[in-house]
């Protein structure tokens, strides 16, 4: 699970969480238009009122502006190449955070500094820069609520202090709105991280379910092109492809329903889950047939074991429906190179095993590609 700091009583999960992360790459429109309304609020306080404290807030949130700007094009730049981890989309949370913390002091300085002072031109700038920050946050940072909710509190808890200490009515009336603004930013914070959390997870489970068999949980056809669009192409390594279905899967059904039969296809699918590995892949092809895919093997002798392994982990009895079951499997596979591995190619090898072993009674055999050449291939393992 990914690193924590303080509990989030909501149910990220750990793609979601990689997901809410990247979104922090885009806000740089929102970033560069703080930066610039900063030093041009910030120097016309300086001209208007005099003090160092007004540049130094410039110069802090320029900079900062400048390294957030900066750390967004690194962070698309990494999203482009490909999916964080979950410990680095929590270091490239981490960075945001600091740099957004410190945009949140300048400007929680340079507000404070113009309500200490008495013109009302200036502070009408200071409650627009206040505003404009906390909306800003609230709008594009809240899929990480508990950065955003310390980023404003950070920019105004300074500035309404300051306007308290105003003293007169108007000043009590701005902080109170200050007040109020807070507390209805919190209160957007948090809608829209639910909203966000909502909206990724529906989409996470339609695209599970586009590649997953809802009856066996396992990986479909088109999970299994994609597994195998993203081969490791190297030549030293080989592609098995084990095709196999049921014997007497039939008899179950006609004997005790498709209820029954369905329980069973999902409890093979459950052994099979068991049997992954990040280099195994089981697939239902549909009805009683499966395949599975071991990505990345050096010799045959990994393709026997597995095959062996599936054999005898299917044959062992199943209870369905309170009932002893057990069922025979037809299993054959194929073998090639990763560089020449060619899907419908292996699909159709391992098939013509499955079929010869079936007419034989079933059990575990194979076609290999007339190309390939084993005892090659185990000599170089």
């Amino acid at each position: 699970m990914r690193p924590r700091g303080l509990p989030v009583p909501l149910r990220e999960t750990d793609e979601v969480f990689k997901i809410l992360v990247s979104q922090l790459a885009y806000t740089l429109m929102p970033t560069t238009v703080m930066g610039l309304t900063i030093a041009g609020i910030g120097l016309f306080a300086y001209d208007s009122l005099g003090g160092a404290g007004f540049l130094l807030a410039v110069a802090l949130g320029s900079v900062a502006s400048i390294a957030k700007i900066l750390l967004m094009a690194a962070h698309r730049r990494f999203n482009t190449i490909g999916r964080a981890t979950v410990e680095q989309a929590a270091r490239w949370e981490l960075a945001h955070g600091l740099m957004t913390f410190v945009v949140a002091a300048s400007v929680g300085w340079l507000a404070s500094a113009i309500f200490l002072h008495r013109d009302t031109s200036v502070q009408m700038l200071g409650t627009g820069l206040l505003f404009g920050y906390c909306a800003g946050v609230s709008s594009r940072i809240a899929i990480r609520p508990y950065l955003a909710a310390a980023a404003i509190m950070i920019a105004s808890a300074p500035a309404i202090v300051c306007t308290a200490l105003g003293g007169d009515v108007a000043h009590w009336l701005l902080t109170i709105l200050f007040l109020m603004f807070l507390g209805a930013a919190m209160q957007s914070i948090w809608h829209a991280y639910h909203l966000s959390i909502r909206q990724i997870s529906m989409r996470l489970e339609m695209e599970r379910q586009a590649r997953h068999d809802p009856l066996t949980g396992l990986r479909n056809r088109v999970a299994l092109a994609e597994a195998f669009l993203a081969l490791p192409r190297r030549e030293e390594m080989l592609t098995c492809l084990q095709c196999f279905d049921l014997d007497g899967f039939k008899t179950v059904n006609d004997r005790f329903g498709h209820v029954a039969g369905d329980e069973l296809l999902a409890a093979i699918g459950g052994r099979l889950q068991e049997l992954q590995s990040p280099e195994v892949i089981a697939v239902r092809m549909g009805g009683d047939e499966f395949v599975v895919l071991q990505l990345s093997i050096k010799s045959p002798e990994e393709a026997e074991t597995l095959a062996a392994r599936i054999l005898n982990t299917l044959r062992m009895p199943y209870l369905i429906s309170g009932k002893p079951i057990t069922v025979g499997v037809s299993l054959g596979y194929t073998i090639e190179r990763s560089t020449k591995a060619d899907l419908s190619t292996m699909i159709r090898l391992a098939d013509a095993a499955s079929y010869r072993v079936k007419r034989q009674g079933g059990g575990v055999d194979r076609e290999l590609p007339a190309t390939l050449d084993l005892k090659a291939v185990s000599s170089a393992a």
